[in-house]
């Protein structure tokens, strides 16, 4: 077969994963922009100033609720892994919307003591489990082949949504009804449109139920959960993306109040948030496209290198573009993670256990994601500047690329396809 033939059987591929799985992408761009990993990490920044007006909280303080809503990740991420793998996709993603909603009108009740804060904020990861990053990129990693890294690039790229929605969901309600109203509004979000969406659009009957798993199981190529655990590559890549969250982790949190004490004006900042948000949408898009054609390791290292740099400036004495410029580089690193994660598992690891692999491998992610905000609110709290969060970010994210590279060729084992892939090919 000559490369012409070959090209335009991919791309009828291609084509054809489109036509069928369009909507799951746009379902999941919405839907993860309720992840618990993602809603309370870019929305907690509107409550800090709330906070410490009623209660007197600090911000290493309110920021350690993170640590529970992301950090408790390390449980909830096997737990959905194996809620995917048992349940299928409905019965994970459904109770973990109504889960994440509940947590968050709970926290619109609380009374002013510091464990009520940390309690809702783990209920949050606990009970919103099925609605993270494990449950939405088995969705699409199970369902794209030829284009899983677009897929998941625009898929994900709902993180970026998050970031300039959330926030402005949160403020617009705490203009008219005050910090508890902020979090009723977000929840009503939830329960009042990506719900709706979900049910309606998520597969049903045994596809998504696995009522024929064990010969779907052996049909799909790749590693068990046990196997992969014990390899090189998952180490790789679980400490490499370790790295990269505790570098990003740690910077997003902080990044208004760091350009605060530069004196930055308040339009400034908010052109600098814009940038970051938009950065990470078009990050992960453009990388999604990238890794589909190219060695995915180099395409994000290709990523990474600049956003370490941009590190470096955000530590100095900058312009308003310079911070914008900066901002943008930080938004496509941070962007391209959880896409490219999902995209490296399924190469390294194959589909035969996704679900639980990834599950496992995402608790480097909740870990360290949960970790960061907090250590580096306590950095700052003891040298009162954040010049070495800015340096160890910068190191975290060179040593995350290399990480990476690290990891070599694709294994034949991982790009087996699915049996309704290999039917139309």
């Amino acid at each position: 077969m000559d490369v012409t033939a070959r090209e335009t059987i991919s791309s009828t591929g291609v084509a054809s994963e489109w036509r069928q799985g369009w909507h799951l992408v746009a379902l999941t761009a919405i839907g993860i922009t309720c992840a618990p990993t993602t809603l309370p990490v870019y929305s907690i920044g509107v409550f800090v100033g709330p906070f410490e007006q009623a209660f007197g909280w600090g911000r290493g303080e309110t920021q350690t609720a993170i640590l529970f809503s992301t950090g408790l990740g390390v449980i909830c991420a096997p737990l959905a892994g194996w809620m995917v793998r048992h349940l299928g996709l409905r019965l994970t993603i459904l109770p973990g919307l109504c889960g994440l909603a509940l947590s968050l009108a709970l926290a619109g009740a609380m009374t002013g003591a510091l464990w009520q804060l940390y309690a809702v904020y783990g209920l949050m990861s606990l009970l919103g489990a099925g609605a993270g990053a494990v449950g939405w990129t088995s969705l699409l990693a199970q369902r794209f082949d030829r284009a899983r890294g677009l897929a998941l690039g625009i898929g994900l790229s709902g993180t970026g949504l998050c970031a300039v929605l959330m926030p402005q969901i949160a403020l617009q309600a705490m203009l008219l009804w005050g910090w508890r109203g902020a979090y009723f509004s977000l929840s009503a979000f939830i329960l009042l449109l990506v719900f709706p969406l979900a049910f309606m659009l998520l597969p049903r009957g045994a596809e998504a139920a696995h009522s024929d798993e064990n010969v779907q199981v052996r049909a799909l190529g790749g590693q068990t959960m046990e196997e992969a655990v014990r390899s090189r590559h998952f180490w790789a890549l679980g400490v490499s993306t370790a790295c990269i969250y505790l570098a990003i982790g740690g910077i997003i949190p902080n990044l208004v109040p760091a350009l605060t004490d530069k004196a930055m004006s308040a339009r400034d900042i908010a052109a600098v948030l814009s940038a970051f948000g938009a950065a990470i949408v078009a990050g992960r898009i453009a990388i999604g496209a990238l890794v589909d054609r190219f060695w995915a390791p180099a395409v994000a290292a290709a990523v990474l290198i600049p956003a370490s740099i941009a590190c470096l400036i955000l530590d100095g004495s900058l312009e308003p573009s310079h911070a914008i410029v900066a901002a943008a580089l930080l938004g496509a690193a941070a962007g391209m993670e959880l896409d490219v994660l999902g995209f490296l598992t399924a190469r390294y690891f194959g589909l035969k256990d996704f679900a639980r692999i990834y599950g496992r491998v995402y608790i480097f992610v909740a870990a360290a994601a949960g970790i960061a905000p907090l250590a580096f609110g306590h950095i700052y709290d003891v040298s009162r500047s954040y010049h070495l969060p800015f340096m160890i970010s910068a190191a975290l994210l060179v040593v995350g690329a290399i990480g990476l590279l690290s990891l070599g060729r694709y294994p034949d084992v991982a790009n087996a396809r699915t049996p309704r892939h290999a039917a139309r090919a």
